[in-house]
């Protein structure tokens, strides 16, 4: 055990994984590899499924800190983070407004105009508008569910008459959606850890868009890291990437989506607050282009939960 990962030796961390939205496969396991990692670094680790709780109102038991793997709503929408600091137990990652702003991709996009951060045109359909913006807002566009994630209900429209049908169904299932401009060019992804940028990483799917399956099938994507573009443009996604870090008042660590277009314009697609950490994720995949291995990022973003626990007791 190296004197720099003593501090975590026998502390008791919970590993939150699982829970109840549509990522919950992800999430178990993202909290699997992360469990593996910190008891590897001398943690104690238990984890700890909401979805065991009635209401999700979770029972934790005597942690120290708890690392937060839960994707999706009652996890990455400030849910468990307001639990968590009621019990007054240091947690990983961002706070309860950070993750409920990042979440929501309608939210989101209206902090991203406001603080003048490239987005692509969008609207928020419900069954109330759903003729006008229509007949309003010109194809081709994607469809979103505003506060799923992994690309979960996601679709391509390139003829809006031709996909009424689906769209009204999926209204059926969302209420709300997304539709989003489509821009046609090369996708980026950078992650922030603590306060600095990762390497860009540039998506090169095999399917027609970064979905679901591709996302989390081997071999439905290439992964370049880093990108193959110039520095310059390398340092311009970095830097829009911290900018969208802090203005939805994210912490520890981040990931931001990126298109490029032909005119090499960046637009910000989303931001995620606790993106995966599967041996497919793509923080992880930066982070050890940028020489901090699994288990050390883990054990990273660990303290500075537990220094922020630290910090908090000591203003008591």
């Amino acid at each position: 055990m190296s004197r720099k990962s003593a501090s975590l030796r026998n502390l008791k961390i919970g590993v939150l994984l699982g829970g109840t939205s549509p990522e919950r496969e992800i999430s178990i396991k993202s909290g699997q590899a992360v469990a593996q990692a910190l008891a590897a670094r001398g943690c104690t680790v238990s984890l700890i499924d909401p979805a065991d709780f009635p209401g999700n109102r979770c029972v934790f038991g005597d942690i120290d800190a708890a690392f937060v793997a839960l994707h999706g709503e009652g996890g990455e929408d400030g849910f468990i983070q307001k639990q968590l600091e009621r019990k007054g137990i240091p947690y990983t990652g961002s706070s309860p407004r950070g993750c409920a702003l990042s979440l929501d991709k309608d939210k989101a996009k209206k902090v991203f105009r406001r603080s003048g951060i490239p987005t692509p045109d969008s609207r928020l359909m419900t069954t109330h508008n759903f003729e006008r913006i229509l007949k309003s807002f010109p194809a081709p566009f994607f469809v979103k569910p505003p506060q799923d994630g992994s690309s979960l209900g996601i679709f391509q429209v390139e003829n809006a008459s031709e996909s009424r049908a689906g769209i009204r169904q999926a209204l059926r299932r969302y209420r709300r959606l997304l539709i989003e401009r489509k821009i046609e060019g090369r996708e980026f992804t950078v992650g922030v850890l603590g306060s600095k940028a990762l390497p860009v990483i540039e998506l090169r799917p095999k399917a027609a868009f970064y979905d679901y399956q591709t996302k989390y099938t081997k071999g439905r994507c290439d992964y370049h890291v880093p990108a193959p573009i110039p520095a310059a443009l390398t340092r311009k996604l970095q830097r829009l990437a911290l900018a969208v870090h802090k203005v939805l008042e994210l912490r520890d660590f981040s990931r931001t989506d990126i298109m490029v277009d032909g005119q090499g314009r960046p637009f910000v697609l989303e931001a995620n607050a606790i993106p995966g950490f599967t041996a497919l994720s793509l923080v992880p995949k930066a982070a050890a282009h940028a020489g901090i291995p699994f288990e050390n990022l883990c054990e990273r973003l660990l303290k500075y939960a537990v220094r922020r626990g630290r910090a908090l007791s000591a203003k008591r």
